[in-house]
């Protein structure tokens, strides 16, 4: 039984590694954060939620650096209203959406103009 199982691990493993690797994308620890961040390749966290604050305020829940085809993403997950989570990815060097038309609709750039 146990060779079996072993079997269809090492199977199923085979399978699905390729597209692990080939996948690309690699989560940053918090010390590569930080050299990247002081080296100016990047907007530290904080920056990059005065950014996103403009065009979706909440609390911030998770957050999470990839590199993805040389290029940095923060992943973030923000509380917006009671019950309502938001998940947002945002590029690390700018701080603005990567798909700005898929905002959620909790997520609007604020108005400046005064009427």
């Amino acid at each position: 039984m146990k060779r079996l199982f072993f079997i269809g691990f090492f199977s199923l493993f085979t399978l699905v590694y390729p597209t692990i690797i080939q996948a690309g994308t690699i989560e940053l620890e918090h010390y590569q954060a930080k050299a990247l961040v002081n080296s100016g390749q990047i907007l530290s966290l904080d920056g990059t939620l005065a950014v996103v604050n403009q065009f979706c305020q909440g609390e911030l829940i998770d957050a999470h650096l990839y590199q993805e085809d040389h290029k940095w993403r923060y992943d973030l997950q923000l509380k917006v209203q009671p019950g309502q989570i938001v998940n947002l990815s945002i590029d690390a060097t700018n701080g603005q959406p990567e798909h700005p038309t898929a905002l959620p609709s909790e997520c609007q750039k604020h108005e400046t103009a005064t009427r």
